[in-house]
C-alpha cells in the first residue's frame, strides 16, 4: 500500500514539473540574468571584468555567462534550452548518487529539487548559487559511490569545490561535511582526504588568478574586493543598509527564519531515523550539508530568496529519504510498519504546503505578461534600434530594470566602465563611493553618450537607510547641461545628446 502511495505523489510531482518545464521555454531574460548577459556580451567584444567593467561578481560567474553568452547567442528560448538542460543533468547526478538510500527517496530528491527551482520562476533563472551546484552534486556522486575512495577521487572532490567557489566563495561550505565525514572514517588518516582536496580546491582558484593577472585585472578585482564587497555586504535582502549595532539581531532573525524552509525539517529527522543503519553516515553527511548552506546567507548578510537554493537542494535530498520503505530494527511489527506510512505523510504534507506554481508560471496561465521590466526592455530596444548609429554609445541608469536588457537585444555599446547605477546611492560619504562617483562623471564627459537610459519605476532597486541617497546632484546637471529628453514615460526616460 505504502509503495503505491509513493509511486502516486512521485508520478503527480513529475508531470508537474514536466508542465512547467514546458512552460518556462517562453520565459524571456530577466532580473540578475539581463546584466550578466549583457557583460557576457562585453566580454566577447574584448571587454575584461573589473578592468573595463565595473562590478562585484566573481570570476567564474562572468565565466559561467560568458559561456551561456556563447552557445545560446543570448537567444531567450536557447537559454531556456540550456537551463533545462542543466537541470536534467543535475536531477540525473542528483538520481545517480540518492540511489544509495534506494530508487523511491532518489527519484523524490530530484523531483523535490526541481519543482522548488521552477518554484522561483524567471527571477531565479541561472543563477549563479544554481550553476555551482552541478559541480557540488558531482562531488557528492563521488563521495557516496564506494567507501574505497581512490586519491584521484580526493583531489577530484576538492576541484570541484574550487569550481564552485570562485561563482560563488560561500560555496565552499559544503566542503565542511565532507572534510568531517572523512575524519570520522578514515580516522587517522584523515589527511589522505584532506591533502590532495585542498590541492584541487586551490587549482581552479590559481587559474583565476593567472587569468586575472595575464588580463592585467588583478588589480582592479582586489580593489573592488577590499573596498566595495565590505559596502555591499551592508545591504540586507530589503535593499535597506542594515545599521551596524541591529546587524547581529538582523542576521540571528533571518538565520532562524531559514528562508521558509524550516517546513522541511520534520521530514528530514524522519528520514535520518528510518535509514537503514549502513547508510546511516551518509545520511548524517547530507544532514551537514543542510547545516552549511543554511549558513550560508549568513555569510552573504542579504537573505535574497536565490541564496538558498543550495540549502533547498540540500532539504530535497535529505527530506527525500523520509519515503525510504526499508524494515526498521524496531521490536514490534505494528511500529515497523506505523514509521515509514508517517514519514511519508508528514513529507507529503510538507510537500502540499510548500510545494506551489511560480508567479511566473501563473501569470502565463492567466495570459498576463510575465514581467514589467521585459515590457519596459522591449520599448527601449525599440527605441535604440531605430536611432542608434555606427559608433554611438549608450549609458544605462539602471540595475535590473529593463535597460540592460534592451541594450543586449540591439548589442548597443557601453559609454562607460559603469554597468549600473546603484552603487552611487549608497554609502555615499565614503570616499570609495565618492571617487566612483567622481570617476565616472569624468567618463560621461569624456565619452559623452549619445543616448543615456534612466530608469525611474517604482521598482527600480533603490537601496534606502542610513548614509543613502536618490540624489546625484553633480550628475543630473551634466544631464541638464549636456542632453534633452527623447522618451518620457512614467517609468522611464530616454535622453539624446544634443
Amino acid at each position: 500500500m505504502i509503495r503505491k502511495f509513493q509511486i502516486i505523489l512521485l508520478v503527480s510531482l513529475a508531470a508537474f514539473l514536466l508542465i512547467q518545464a514546458a512552460y518556462s521555454l517562453r520565459w524571456q531574460i530577466a532580473h540578475d540574468e539581463a546584466p550578466l548577459l549583457y557583460e557576457a556580451f562585453l566580454m566577447q567584444s574584448g571587454a575584461m571584468p573589473y578592468r573595463d567593467l565595473f562590478d562585484f561578481q566573481m570570476p567564474g560567474a562572468y565565466i559561467a555567462y560568458y559561456l551561456l553568452g556563447l552557445l545560446s547567442n543570448f537567444g531567450p528560448f536557447r537559454l531556456r534550452v540550456l537551463d533545462l538542460a542543466i537541470l536534467a543533468a543535475l536531477l540525473f547526478i542528483t538520481f545517480s548518487f540518492m540511489r544509495k538510500f534506494g530508487n523511491i527517496p532518489a527519484i523524490a530528491s530530484a523531483l523535490l529539487f526541481g519543482l522548488m527551482y521552477m518554484q522561483g520562476g524567471a527571477f531565479m533563472s541561472l543563477q549563479r548559487e544554481y550553476l555551482f551546484l552541478p559541480f557540488v552534486a558531482l562531488a557528492l556522486w563521488i563521495n557516496l559511490r564506494a567507501d574505497n575512495l581512490t586519491l584521484r577521487d580526493h583531489l577530484l572532490t576538492g576541484f570541484l569545490f574550487g569550481l564552485a567557489a570562485i561563482i560563488k566563495p560561500h560555496a565552499a561550505l559544503g566542503l565542511l561535511p565532507l572534510i568531517i565525514f572523512h575524519a570520522a572514517n578514515l580516522r587517522k588518516r584523515a589527511m589522505s582526504f584532506l591533502l590532495p582536496a585542498g590541492i584541487g580546491f586551490s587549482i581552479p582558484i590559481l587559474l583565476v588568478i593567472l587569468w586575472l593577472t595575464l588580463t592585467n585585472s588583478l588589480s582592479p578585482f582586489l580593489d573592488i574586493a577590499l573596498n566595495y564587497w565590505g559596502l555591499y555586504a551592508q545591504v540586507n535582502g530589503e535593499m535597506a543598509i542594515t545599521p551596524a549595532d541591529a546587524r547581529l539581531s538582523f542576521l540571528l532573525k533571518q538565520a532562524l527564519e531559514l528562508g521558509g524552509y524550516w517546513i522541511w525539517i520534520l521530514p528530514s529527522i524522519f528520514g535520518i531515523y528510518i535509514t537503514p543503519q549502513e547508510n546511516k553516515k551518509y545520511a548524517y553527511l547530507l544532514a551537514g550539508l543542510v547545516a552549511c548552506y543554511a549558513i550560508y546567507p549568513v555569510f552573504t548578510g542579504q537573505f535574497f530568496e536565490y541564496h538558498y537554493i543550495p540549502l533547498a537542494y540540500s532539504f530535497s535530498l535529505l527530506a527525500s529519504l523520509a519515503l525510504t520503505t526499508h524494515h526498521l530494527p524496531l521490536t514490534t511489527h505494528h511500529s515497523s510498519k506505523f514509521i515509514p506510512h508517517l514519514s511519508s505523510l508528514i513529507l507529503l504534507v510538507a510537500i502540499l504546503i510548500y510545494i506551489r506554481p511560480s508567479n511566473t508560471f501563473t501569470r502565463q496561465i492567466e495570459g498576463r505578461p510575465i514581467s514589467r521590466t521585459t515590457d519596459r526592455a522591449v520599448v527601449i530596444a525599440k527605441y535604440l534600434d531605430e536611432n542608434l548609429q555606427t559608433g554611438d554609445t549608450v549609458q544605462p541608469l539602471d540595475w535590473t530594470g529593463g535597460t540592460l536588457l534592451a541594450m543586449l537585444q540591439v548589442r548597443a555599446p557601453l559609454a562607460t566602465k559603469y554597468v549600473f547605477d546603484f552603487y552611487f546611492y549608497h554609502h555615499v560619504s565614503n570616499p570609495y563611493i565618492q571617487n566612483l562617483r567622481n570617476d565616472f562623471l569624468t567618463q560621461l564627459a569624456e565619452e559623452k553618450p549619445r543616448f543615456i537610459v534612466e530608469v525611474t519605476a517604482i521598482d527600480k532597486p533603490w537601496i534606502t537607510g542610513e548614509d543613502t541617497t536618490k540624489d546625484f546632484p553633480a550628475l543630473r546637471e551634466f544631464l541638464n547641461a549636456n542632453y534633452s529628453i527623447e522618451v518620457d514615460k512614467d517609468d522611464f526616460l530616454i535622453y539624446k545628446i544634443r
